[in-house]
């Protein structure tokens, strides 16, 4: 054949093969354009169907482009590859997590949806996200269990679900996810085990598990982790021995295993973790000595091995860890002396050796601690004299010797610790004379020298401390005058000592009447005028009852003669409606306890009445409610007091104030409550020395113990109770500084039917917003004064400043820490803080302008209840209002959204 035949035919073959294959190749990438569009279109419409966007300012400018709406990142394809509500404000009010349809995003790498209002239960779909490498739900509403189709996101590094209200176990499927290196599932209501399985993520660097109710063992697998530098177990009930395996984790920097049921002795191996800076095993049943290999962990700058039954010396090696800034070994049964080592920890802050029984000299090596700002070593067998070196001490504002068998005198130098709030050295058996120094102490709020031997007298100097408010120098041995300027400090003790007036007959050297009455040498003539005096006063008491009785008794009998319903109503009335109490009450009874109403049993009025104190023929103290007598003389009043007095009859919560009787009486009405020691929490607050005594814990104890009762009101109670006065008047104090929410003379019961319509509703500075513009009435108006009260609670006094400054950008920049009480030390146990950050986040959600946008009673007594902390923050110093504003969202009320 001839060539130019041959390249004609190969020319031929060619353009043939061409015709077939071009086409096909065409029609292929039409195909996959078309696909690839498909997908596109796919994936804007499930965003669409979703509802996130169609309301808010992310789609402003709505174009079919939905990669440029907010908080959407695509490829160069145009597919989806992050979503994230970093910059979408609260576009989640009301969504729930299976409105998007995962399945419809194949290149999704990052999903991160925090801090917003998301609810309903995570779907079995969110296993198709095959390429997702980073999950991140927290601070959310999710509810329910974690799906095990989560197992299948093979290429996660990323998974947080804290801060949630997740339930059921933890599914071992995560076990899979090799690649992980961020796990948090903290601050749900997780319980089971901990999957062994946790074991083969040995990639991982943080795990995060605190907050839930995890039981069991720590398992063993956990020693394969040994990329981990952050381990947090806390605030769970696992329980047995802290496994050898720990020792392992040879990266690890921070170890929480606080607040469990931790058994045995502290692993050796633990000891060689010589990365770790911060250690907490506090709040367990750890038993066992520490031994000196602690020494290895010269990283470390927390350590708290609180609330345990350590046994066993301190070691001295525990100088080698000067980093430390915490050393918590309170609450054991530690023995032995404090090893002068101590003395080279010269970067401690806190110290608290307390409750122990450590022996021996306290060690003069304490004084090179010149940072320190709170020293506890209360509660030991401490001997000897308090070392004059301790004066080094110039950071101090908190020390307590109490408790100790400390001798000789008050060190004078101890009086340069010159920036001191708190000073005990009470139960010791110090001598010696109170130091003229004492008035170096110019911070100085509290003083306890009681039960030691001291002698002289009393330096006027303690008395010109600007700030001092309580000082107990009982039992003692001192002697002389009580200078004028001490006896103003208002609760001073001195009992138990040979002193005695200032002979002075001005005004200004008159006792305070807050003073605590002394003992002293009064003389045999004042005894002799005292008891006259008394036996003339009772006589006369004698006479006033006979005359009293027999006024009611007369007035009685007229009023049975003529008025034939008056007898039905008073026999009715005088056996008073009881229960939890024991015994009949009648109504002369109560006459005769308060004189007739005398003013100076009252202890409080009200728009509705005055309340007195009366203390029963058995001795019962009671508190009487009587409401004033224009008021009684109206129709409405009357049936106002009818209804408060069957609703409260009813309740019977331990948070809220008993109603042990009422009584209708010719006119005269009242309740009969159960008396509370303390007052007020207003007035308790606005006393600089009774606010002192309500230290961090029980302030904490004060707001969930008004959460529990709210709750119990608005749910338990059927139908529902609203306050509708909720504020710190109305939250009154026992002996023991517990609370009890008390005066439902504005409570109504919520009927269905009804508009719960009134003219006046709760007090000025309490009362929700809303009602500026509508009458109704409902539980969340309650929300928002237990909002308002929890932050006076907080700050010890009115937010309203505070309040008024939410409004602007600036006020939101507060940090909290400048709005805590500062009368008060600041706390530094970290669950105290933890509680401190849950209470504050809980207030501001309840100050939400919305009704329905502030969580509900229930809820907040739940989220109590679980002492979660809302915040991954344990600083108080590094959190600003905003943070606690964003953070709060998370418990929106969804029922009413």
């Amino acid at each position: 054949m001839a060539p130019d035949s041959s390249i004609s035919n190969l020319v031929i073959i060619i353009t043939f093969i061409s015709s077939i294959i071009v086409p096909v190749i065409t029609d292929n990438a039409v195909v996959t354009a078309s696909a690839a569009s498909s997908a596109i279109k796919l994936e804007r419409e499930a965003l669409v169907n979703s509802g996130w966007w169609n309301s808010s300012r992310a789609t402003a400018n709505y174009t079919s482009d939905h990669c440029k709406w907010m908080g959407i990142t695509c490829n160069s394809a145009g597919s989806i590859v992050e979503i994230s509500s970093d910059e979408m404000d609260n576009n989640f009010t009301g969504a729930e997590l299976s409105q998007l349809n995962f399945t419809c995003f194949p290149n999704l790498v990052t999903f991160r949806i925090w801090g917003t209002l998301l609810s309903g239960r995570m779907p079995s779909e969110i296993g198709a996200l095959s390429k997702l490498e980073k999950l991140v739900l927290s601070h959310n509403s999710l509810t329910g269990r974690i799906p095990s189709e989560i197992g299948a996101l093979s290429r996660l590094k990323v998974l947080d679900l804290s801060y949630n209200r997740l339930t059921g176990t933890i599914p071992s499927e995560i076990g899979s996810l090799k690649d992980l290196l961020d796990l948090n599932l903290s601050n749900n209501i997780l319980n089971g085990s901990i999957p062994l399985e946790f074991g083969n993520l040995k990639d991982l660097d943080q795990l995060r598990l605190q907050g839930n109710k995890l039981d069991g063992l720590i398992p063993l697998t956990i020693g394969n982790l040994t990329n981990l530098t952050y381990l947090d177990l806390s605030l769970n009930q696992l329980s047995g021995r802290l496994p050898q395996e720990v020792g392992n984790l040879k990266n690890l920097k921070s170890l929480f295993l606080d607040n469990n049921h931790l058994s045995g002795p502290i692993p050796s191996t633990l000891y060689h973790l010589n990365q770790l800076a911060t250690l907490c095993l506090g709040y367990n049943n750890l038993v066992g000595p520490v031994t000196k290999e602690v020494g290895n962990m010269k990283n470390l700058d927390r350590l708290h091995l609180n609330r345990n039954n350590l046994t066993g010396s301190i070691p001295s090696t525990i100088g080698y860890l000067n980093l430390l800034d915490e050393l918590h070994l309170s609450h054991n049964r530690l023995d032995g002396p404090i090893p002068p080592t101590i003395g080279n920890l010269t970067n401690l802050i806190a110290l608290d050796l307390s409750s122990n029984q450590l022996s021996g000299l306290l060690p003069r090596e304490v004084g090179n601690l010149k940072y320190l700002a709170s020293l506890s070593l209360n509660g030991n067998i401490l001997i000897g004299p308090i070392p004059p070196t301790i004066g080094y001490l110039t950071n101090l504002t908190y020390l307590n010797l109490g408790y100790n068998r400390l001798s000789s005198s008050i060190p004078p130098e101890l009086m340069n610790c010159s920036q001191l709030l708190n000073l005990v050295l009470s139960h010791n058996s110090l001598s010696g004379s109170i130091p003229s120094e004492i008035g170096n102490l110019i911070f100085l709020r509290q003083l306890d020298l009681s039960r030691n031997f001291i002698n002289g007298t009393i330096p006027s100097q303690l008395g010109k401390i600007p700030n001092i408010s309580a000082v107990d120098l009982s039992k003692n041995n001192l002697s002389g005058v009580i200078p004028a300027s001490v006896r103003r400090i208002p609760k001073l003790i001195v009992s138990e000592n040979n002193l005695e007036l200032e002979n002075s007959t001005s005004s200004e050297n008159a006792p305070p009447p807050q003073a605590t009455p002394f003992k002293g040498n009064k003389g045999k003539q004042r005894k002799i005028v005292t008891r006259l005096v008394t036996i003339i006063l009772a006589m006369v008491a004698f006479v006033l009852a006979i005359l009293i009785f027999g006024i009611l008794f007369v007035h009685r009998r007229k009023d049975k003669k003529f008025n034939p319903n008056t007898r039905e109503m008073t026999e009715g009335a005088n056996e008073f409606s009881i229960w939890n109490y024991d015994g009949r009450i009648t109504f002369e009874e109560m006459i005769e306890a308060t004189e007739d109403f005398h003013i100076k049993y009252c202890i409080g009025t009200g728009g509705y009445g005055s309340v007195y104190r009366a203390q029963l023929s058995s001795g019962k103290l009671v508190a009487l409610k009587k409401l004033h007598r224009s008021e009684t003389e109206e129709p409405a009043f009357l049936e106002s007091f009818q209804t408060e007095a069957r609703l409260l009859s009813q309740i019977r919560h331990r948070n809220i104030v008993k109603l042990y009787g009422f009584c209708l009486h010719n006119k005269c009405m009242f309740l009969i409550y159960e008396y509370m020691e303390r007052g007020s929490l207003f007035c308790v607050l606005r006393n600089d020395v009774e606010a002192v005594e309500l230290d961090w814990t029980k302030r904490v104890n004060i707001v969930k113990s008004m959460a529990h009762a709210l709750s119990y009101l608005h749910y338990d109670c059927k139908p529902s109770i609203v306050h509708r006065d909720i504020s710190s008047n109305n939250i009154l104090l026992n002996s023991n500084l517990e609370a009890f929410v008390a005066d439902f003379g504005l409570a109504r019961l919520l009927h269905p039917d009804s508009s719960n319509r009134t003219l006046v509703v709760g007090t000025y500075g309490y009362i929700a917003p809303e009602l500026a513009y509508t009458m109704a009435v409902t539980e969340k108006c309650d929300v928002y004064s237990f909002g308002v009260v929890a932050l006076e609670v907080l700050m010890g006094s009115h937010p309203t400043d505070l309040l008024s400054s939410l409004s602007s950008s600036s006020g939101r920049k507060i940090r909290l820490i400048d709005v805590l009480d500062q009368r008060l030390p600041f706390p530094v146990d970290r669950r105290v803080v933890h509680d401190i950050i849950l209470v504050s986040t809980v207030a501001f959600a309840c100050l939400q302008s919305k009704p329905k946008a502030r969580p509900t009673m229930q809820r907040i007594s739940q989220e109590f209840l679980a002492r979660k902390s809302p915040l991954g923050k344990s600083v108080v110093q590094e959190i600003s209002i905003s943070e606690l504003i964003n953070q709060g969202m998370y418990l929106i009320d969804q029922s009413d959204c």
